[in-house]
């Protein structure tokens, strides 16, 4: 059996059981919390910050430490946990959100004052136990919001203000309780506390001087509190504003330029109107009807949607955005931005022109188009995708039309497809100048059809072929039966008359086409062959009545006077079409039909300079085929035959790519 060696040994362990009496036995500190009478009060437990460490810790909550009260978890919890097994607890904060440790009174009356304990069973380590006293007070008056002028706001708001306006909220309570307490809130921030204006009335003034847009929708809530448990009682306001615009903008991301007729989404972003304004269009002096335009309210933004489409003759125009405000009406908010209407080169010539080349022989093109603004160059591709860039040139006479000239020696791989584009700030060319580049040399022999038009004389219609790829010029020779020559003539567009011509002679025509590059194989014609008008025939018409002259003359004048009439018709029809192309490029055809929101393309890619494409207008020759004594320039400007074999005129300029 264990026995005390000494008396000291005794009184160590008597002293060890007197601190652990003293540290598990002694109550927690009470802590004194008020309670209004007739409203519902929340006691936290400790302090509103308790953390269960497991699924088997809880909370109980005991009066006078005889009567149960609440128990948590329990099985309404329970029933709202998606996973049992998680650890129970709460992270709320006093004052921002309900505690489920908290124990709820509803409408305190005096049977509720008293003694509440809350102890918490913890899974791993000792309960605590925090109590509180609760004790009743009377619920202060209910806080009233007057103005300057006396008036008690009812509204829930005040205002409109305006920019720089003053504003005076005045909050009286009727109470004369030392620890109640009045005070401003503006957005959940104490803002100003209540002084006693006279007795039994508690005031709360709060000013605002030169108001901005901060105060736009501020919440202003006064308070009145006298409790620890209870919720204050409060009144609120909103303060409403009419505000101008802070911004205005057209939103083109710097790309100003509008291809004619091709449709364009333009965004007009309005900043910091209050209320959201209405939106106008103008161009120049016109105020726009869009096909398309809606708004968009988004908070502080406004946006206006339009569609634009303009012509040239809305270039250099101003387009206004211009917001209205009904409540300011004063103000004139506005954003403007000049328009650059414009529209990427089209080539003037709708078919395909075939070139006769041939090798080592100077070749020139002349490409046109219609552009505006000017293009920047000319680009030509051949069939083997070699690129060669020329320069621009002016047509005089024209307002946006255009051209440029390519001299080169042709190839064995030319032999094809030949196209010249032009780019300028709108872009390259959609559908280029599209040329066949075909094996040149002599004409073919023309078609040709012979018909006698009086007994004696003959007329011959050519109808000419290929012309080798140089211009060509019809010829006929009258040749007798001998072989001898008669007549040698010649016609560029291949019409003959022959008068005077005998079948007795028996004449034969020779006819061929000729150009520079040779001449083409003769086709002869046996006039011979030809059935003459028969002499009754011509007596016939001789001896006819002397009124049928007359009625024959005067058909033909009136057939004369109808061609006449139809031909200037026409050509009056196709100057003014063509007059409306050249002075009113608006109508300017598009192939796909389809638009793009801004931006189309940035500045930046428009500068020359910062392209893929090079043009080098005055660069040295460097296109050589092989060393032999063939001229070094592969593309010549203005140069229409063979350069001396030696040399490059100094005059013309060479481009290389």
């Amino acid at each position: 059996m264990w026995k005390l060696k000494s008396p000291s040994m005794l009184l160590r362990l008597l002293f060890c059981f007197f601190i652990i009496k003293e540290a598990f036995c002694t109550d927690p500190e009470v802590v004194v919390l008020r309670a209004v009478r007739g409203r519902d009060a929340r006691l936290p437990c400790g302090q509103g910050k308790v953390f269960l460490d497991g699924p088997d810790s809880y909370v109980l909550w005991l009066k006078n430490d005889r009567d149960f009260l609440y128990r948590f978890p329990n099985e309404d919890s329970e029933r709202r946990l998606i996973n049992r097994d998680r650890i129970y607890g709460t992270s709320c904060d006093t004052g921002a959100c309900y505690d489920d440790t908290s124990l709820l009174l509803k409408r305190v009356t005096e049977a509720d004052s008293g003694i509440y304990r809350c102890r918490v069973h913890y899974q791993a380590s000792p309960s605590l136990d925090f109590v509180i006293d609760i004790r009743l007070v009377d619920s202060p008056g209910l806080p009233r919001i007057i103005n300057e002028a006396g008036d008690e706001i009812k509204r829930g708001y005040v205002g409109p203000l305006s920019l720089g306006s003053d504003l005076t909220l005045i909050c009286e309570v009727d109470d004369d309780q030392p620890d109640t307490l009045v005070y401003w809130r503006r957005n959940e921030v104490i803002k100003e506390r209540a002084h006693t204006i006279r007795p039994g009335v508690l005031r709360a003034d709060v000013h605002v001087h030169n108001a901005t847009r901060d105060e736009l929708d501020a919440h202003y809530e006064c308070l009145a509190q006298n409790a620890d448990v209870t919720e204050p009682l409060s009144a609120s306001v909103v303060v409403k504003m009419y505000l101008p615009p802070i911004n205005v903008e057209i939103r083109l991301n710097n790309n100003f330029d509008f291809e004619a007729g091709q449709p364009r989404v333009v965004d007009c972003v309005i900043v910091g109107c209050v209320p959201p304004p209405s939106i106008t269009w103008h161009l120049g002096d016109v105020l726009l009807r869009p096909s398309v335009h809606k708004e968009l309210h988004d908070g502080n933004y406004t946006v206006s949607s339009l569609t634009l489409a303009p012509s040239l003759r809305n270039t250099k125009h101003d387009l206004v955005c211009r917001a209205h405000n009904s409540h300011l009406p004063n103000g004139v908010f506005e954003d403007k931005v000049t328009l650059n209407v414009g529209f990427r080169p089209l080539c003037i010539s709708t078919r395909e022109e075939t070139i006769g080349a041939v090798e080592r022989e100077a070749e020139t093109l002349v490409c046109v188009v219609e552009a505006s603004p000017e293009p920047l160059q000319f680009s030509w591709t051949f069939a083997d995708s070699r690129t060669l860039y020329t320069s621009v040139k002016k047509l005089p006479g024209h307002t946006h039309r255009y051209s440029s000239t390519l001299t080169w020696l042709p190839r064995e791989s030319d032999i094809g497809i030949l196209l010249c584009r032009a780019t300028n700030a709108f872009g390259e060319q959609k559908r280029p100048c599209s040329y066949t580049i075909s094996e040149g040399g002599p004409p073919r022999a023309p078609d040709c059809v012979v018909l006698r038009s009086y007994p004696h004389a003959i007329r011959i219609h050519c109808q000419k072929g290929w012309d080798g790829g140089r211009t060509q010029t019809v010829y006929l020779e009258l040749l007798n039966a001998d072989g001898t020559l008669v007549h040698n003539i010649s016609n560029t567009a291949g019409q003959f008359q022959l008068p005077d011509i005998e079948d007795e002679r028996n004449l034969t025509a020779v006819v061929y086409a000729a150009n520079s590059r040779g001449r083409s194989e003769p086709k002869t014609l046996h006039l011979q062959t030809i059935t003459p008008i028969s002499a009754s025939a011509v007596k016939k018409y001789s001896q006819t009545g002397s009124w049928t002259p007359w009625l024959e003359g005067i058909a033909i004048v009136g057939v004369i006077a109808a061609a006449v009439t139809g031909s200037a018709v026409c050509f009056k029809i196709i100057r003014s079409k063509k007059d409306a192309v050249e002075h009113n490029p608006d109508l300017v055809p598009r192939s796909d039909g389809t638009f793009h929101r801004e931006p189309d393309f940035t500045r930046e890619e428009r500068l020359l300079g910062t392209t893929n494409i090079t043009v080098n207008q005055l660069a040295s020759c460097q296109n050589q085929y092989t060393p032999s004594p063939v001229p070094s320039c592969r593309v010549l400007v203005g140069c229409s035959h063979p350069p001396p074999p030696d040399s490059c005129p100094a005059t013309q300029h060479s481009y290389f790519v």
